[in-house]
């Protein structure tokens, strides 16, 4: 016990240094590329062979085709994909079945299953929409006649024919091994003609599902699983290898499933569901792509941006290559604990040439990583599979990382409440939470997805708190400090819309602290400033820059800037929440361009709305704590100058119990909410409750306040990375499914995408840190110069985002 107590996370890391990592997780990424372009060199990348034939059901009663994803296709979705187009289906009573359950998810009127044995037309004049049921239960020369005049042009062929028969031949011939003879003969005669239509349109032969004996009536106890086998054997040695394509996976899908059956015979509500998402998936995907539907979808080619930034990156790696090779030039990376500032302030300057050899190796590294985040989400090269959300999926890793994290603990010599070791510990373990929130698709299950929201509302309380307490005490409100944290906010964001093809507003956390950044810079900048030196709160505070030193609010009363800082955070509050009031002021204010290229999604900047107005408190709240705890300080109502309580020992008992009770209190509240827009409405007004709850346990008590956990700690550092790195080599298709490296083994998967994500995350902070260094100084006029530069590169790339239709490259 003493051991594992004084057992640290450094020592850990001494064993397996971070660099050391970073280069094995670098081999492991190059093998499974290499692997997986192998596999799709000899298989090809075509994922409508697996949705065909292979998958498995998940926990949730949802069917997962292996390496590719399903979409869930809306009402909307599945009438933008039929509108214009044919629809077929030809069988017996199991294909009537899927018949009215498509027609039910597009139909906007009532629909009604009276008919039977007969032919069925679902039409919609107005939008082309055409479903057909063809009733012809039997392989036999009705059929064939069928397919015939659909070859001849006698009838217009339809977009796409979904065919099976046996169950009716089994029971109308009494499972005679002759009527077996006969589907053979003629399954074999109608192939031919089935294959000349599918030369020009989409022909699938669905296997027959399986049967519940135990439900089935008297009239149809002939019908067996074994005389179902037999005839889909038979339909697979004669079709297979064509261009007709075999559905196995519906046979699959109904064999997991049939305890859901309604008589035996029929699907149930779960598997119907499963064999019409297979079909539109099938049909749609590569018509409408959506992101999270990869089965079936064909690879998109680069865009222009894409292709460009791709060059860049190359010249980069290019260039970075010949300076090594003809000077020696070794880069060095700093280090995660190097302070930036720290670095930027060194007297020593480095020559012109060796600061862009440093800035060439940077951007070929980042270019490397940027060329995996492509791979991984923008190719086929690797799988891609649909979440399925349990309890125990979410809380196992839950509950290890909470003991890992507690397990790994070190004394802190920083005592004052929420410490720079406190704020990244902090960050850590609200980052690790919520990457498994998103990996196991926990939002289905609100409860979870409230407490997410807290820890979402908790960064940004710490955006408004950490800024606030800078330009407070620092009194920094120059041109370089405003270039400093956006470069570090968005120098990932801006790549990653570039490569990835996506707007700056799909990265929504990086839009959201950016704004809520310049919130924080104009409430404190805007004239008369406050500052702890103005208000007599630091007296051997450092000077500010030169237009801030002059344009600072001398106080003649030490307590009238504590005033005058209160009087500009109500106005915030009362701006905030003038705009929350409002929706139309508040869309109007983005809707002007370029401005509405860097909020819309998709469009629109309703999402830009929903997300700004989530937690529209939480900043202002933390720049409001920021300044109650430095006036508290001043006024020596508390000390936090030591390690021991806050208070006397009955209060600090006191407050913790309140804290646990309120905190214990919201968790219980949370799960009485019967949907997540009830529970949004009441986010932003109790949403501080938590967060001060949270606050006090963790630092009133002396006990608590003088130790961290380094594990969280060291995640907390890089947690940014993490945020915006998950959307595409953690998970996949933005963030709507997970990444397969491994295939079939789902632990394992996910400790090896996990580790090379985590290893590439603490990579990207290295070299933003160093880049960071290089492209913004402390010297005004090459900061100014450089920002001029920037703005005009962000004008062009808005300039293209905004005719982007116009500039296609293929």
């Amino acid at each position: 016990a003493a051991i594992m107590n004084t057992w640290k996370l450094e020592n850990a890391l001494d064993l397996t240094n971070m660099n050391t990592a970073k280069k094995f997780a670098f081999t492991v990424a190059f093998v499974l590329i290499i692997v997986h372009g192998i596999r799709i060199y000899n298989k090809g990348g075509d994922t409508c062979s697996n949705l065909l034939s292979r998958g498995h059901l998940a926990a949730d009663k949802k069917w997962q085709p292996e390496g590719c994803m399903l979409h869930k296709y809306s009402k909307m979705e599945t009438r933008k994909c039929l509108t214009g187009r044919t629809f077929t289906f030809v069988g017996d009573s199991r294909q009537r079945q899927l018949y009215f359950k498509l027609v039910k998810t597009i139909s906007v009127l009532p629909v009604k299953e009276g008919k039977q044995h007969e032919d069925i037309v679902y039409k919609e004049d107005d939008t082309g929409i055409s479903v057909h049921f063809l009733w012809y239960p039997m392989v036999n020369v009705s059929m064939e006649n069928v397919f015939r005049e659909w070859k001849g042009g006698k009838k217009p062929k339809p977009s796409i024919i979904i065919a099976g028969s046996g169950a009716w031949t089994i029971k109308q011939m009494n499972a005679s091994g002759k009527a077996m003879q006969e589907y053979r003969a003629n399954l074999t005669r109608l192939k031919p003609v089935m294959e000349d239509v599918a030369m020009e349109t989409d022909v699938y032969w669905m296997l027959q599902d399986p049967v519940n004996n135990t439900q089935l009536s008297k009239e149809r106890k002939m019908i067996t699983n074994t005389q179902i086998d037999s005839y889909n054997d038979v339909a697979m040695e004669i079709l297979e290898g064509g261009h007709v394509g075999v559905l196995r996976s519906t046979h699959q899908v109904a064999s997991a499933l049939l305890e859901v059956s309604t008589d035996g015979l029929h699907l149930g509500e779960p598997a119907l569901n499963n064999h019409l998402s297979l079909l539109l998936n099938l049909y749609c995907n590569d018509k409408l792509r959506p992101i999270d539907g990869s089965c079936c979808q064909r690879f998109q080619p680069p865009s222009l941006l894409q292709v460009g930034t791709g060059v860049f990156f190359g010249l980069c790696m290019v260039g970075a290559v010949l300076f090594s090779v003809t000077s020696g030039f070794r880069s060095r990376t700093p280090s995660m604990s190097e302070d930036t500032e720290t670095a930027q302030n060194q007297k020593k300057t480095k020559p012109p040439a060796e600061i862009a050899k440093s800035a060439l190796v940077a951007f070929a590294k980042f270019g490397v990583i940027m060329a995996y985040f492509y791979l991984c989400d923008r190719t086929p090269l690797f799988m891609k599979e649909n979440k399925h959300y349990t309890h125990l999926q979410f809380f196992v890793p839950f509950v290890w990382v909470l003991i890992v994290g507690l397990f790994f603990h070190a004394d802190t010599k920083q005592t004052s409440i929420l410490s720079r070791d406190q704020t990244d510990e902090w960050k850590g373990w609200m980052q690790l939470v919520i990457l498994i929130y998103h990996y196991t698709g926990a939002s289905s299950y609100i409860p979870i997805y409230m407490h997410i929201r807290i820890l979402v509302a908790m960064y940004l309380f710490q955006t408004g708190y950490g800024h606030f307490f800078y330009f407070w005490m620092k009194g920094d409100y120059g041109i370089v400090r405003l270039c400093q944290v956006n470069f570090r906010l968005n120098f990932l964001v801006v790549f990653l819309c570039m490569v990835m093809d996506r707007p700056y507003q799909f990265y929504y956390f990086v839009p959201l602290v950016t704004f809520w950044f310049f919130v924080v810079y104009g409430t404190m900048a805007v004239l008369p400033r406050v500052t702890a030196k103005s208000s007599g709160g630091a007296a051997n505070m450092p000077e500010g820059s030169g237009c801030t030193a002059r344009l600072s609010f001398n106080a003649t009363d030490n307590s009238s800037g504590f005033v005058l800082m209160m009087l500009k955070l109500l106005a915030l509050c009362g701006i905030i929440a003038l705009l929350a009031s409002m929706q139309v002021l508040f869309e109007s204010l983005f809707s002007w361009w370029p401005a509405v290229e860097l909020f819309q999604l998709d469009g629109s900047i309703r999402e830009w709305w929903f997300r700004w107005q989530l937690d529209r408190f939480a900043v202002a709240y933390g720049m409001f704590f920021a300044f109650t705890y430095l006036g508290l300080k001043k006024l020596q109502i508390i000390d936090d100058s030591f390690h021991g309580n806050l208070f006397t020992p009955c209060v600090t008992y006191l407050i913790v119990t309140l804290s646990v009770c309120i905190t214990l209190g919201y968790t219980i509240f949370m799960t009485t909410c019967e949907s997540k827009v009830e529970c949004n409405r009441l986010h932003p007004y109790i949403s501080f409750l938590p967060i001060t709850s949270f606050i006090l346990v963790r630092n009133v008590p002396g006990y608590l306040r003088s130790r961290y956990s380094t594990f969280f700690a060291w995640f907390g550092k890089i947690s940014l990375e993490l945020f915006i790195g998950q959307y595409h080599i953690w998970l996949a298709a933005d963030t709507k499914g997970i990444l397969v490296v491994l295939p079939g083994f789902h632990t394992l998967n996910m400790l090896i995408t996990s580790f090379i994500f985590v290893c590439i995350a603490h990579e990207i902070s290295a070299v933003t840190g160093t880049l960071a260094n290089i492209l913004v100084p402390r010297d005004f006029r090459t900061v100014l110069q450089r920002l001029l530069l920037f703005v005009l590169f962000l004008g062009l790339v808005l300039l293209y985002g905004h005719f982007e239709d116009r500039l296609q490259l293929f």
